[in-house]
């Protein structure tokens, strides 16, 4: 940041299409940002794929820029935006994690009289499986996956609890069963 003017004349030059000022101020922004960040999630890999997802986003959104002194701020938003995009996701995936084993555990007490207990153990590691499997879906497809086989609802009533249509609700149920698929039999 203390050298102003470079980084107006690299952002006018990206602006205006150059491939190498553009490149500069990718480094002068990975160089500002990966400290910031990488206090907030304490991880290298992390912290990387932030920075590039902010990146691509600078990319794509430069021409809205309209004040270049803004171009800090701007950036370390989007910065932040992404940060708490991660932190929200992760707190998804743990809550479905959760779920998922709690509602092993119920099903497994319920079946104990029924089956051994070598049963309800390869049971329950089939179950933390998929629970795994499904955390690792993106966002759309664990809801759609988590509102079809937990909650039992219909396409039209997804569709309208993700404000999406009921075509694209099944799109992404079908899509995630595929994922899914493709998952358990890597670990099969």
């Amino acid at each position: 940041m203390s050298d102003h003017n470079g980084y107006i004349q690299f952002l006018d030059e990206a602006r205006a299409g150059e491939q190498a000022a553009t490149g500069r101020l990718a480094t002068l922004v990975w160089e500002q940002l990966y400290p910031f960040i990488f206090r907030t999630t304490l991880d290298r890999e992390a912290t990387e794929d932030l920075i590039q997802e902010t990146l691509l986003a600078m990319l794509r959104q430069l021409g809205s820029l309209r004040d270049p002194d803004r171009f800090w701020p701007w950036i370390y938003r989007i910065a932040w935006s992404k940060i708490r995009d991660r932190l929200r996701d992760r707190r998804m995936r743990s809550l479905y994690e959760r779920t998922a084993l709690r509602d092993i555990r119920d099903e497994s007490f319920a079946c104990a009289g029924d089956i051994g207990p070598l049963e309800t153990q390869v049971r329950e590691e089939t179950l933390r499986q998929v629970s795994t499997a499904i955390a690792q879906l993106n966002h759309q497809q664990r809801d759609v996956v988590h509102l079809r086989c937990y909650e039992d609802l219909s396409y039209t009533e997804i569709a309208e609890r993700v404000q999406t249509t009921p075509e694209k609700a099944r799109v992404h149920f079908h899509r995630a069963r595929k994922t899914l698929k493709k998952q358990l039999a890597c670990r099969a």
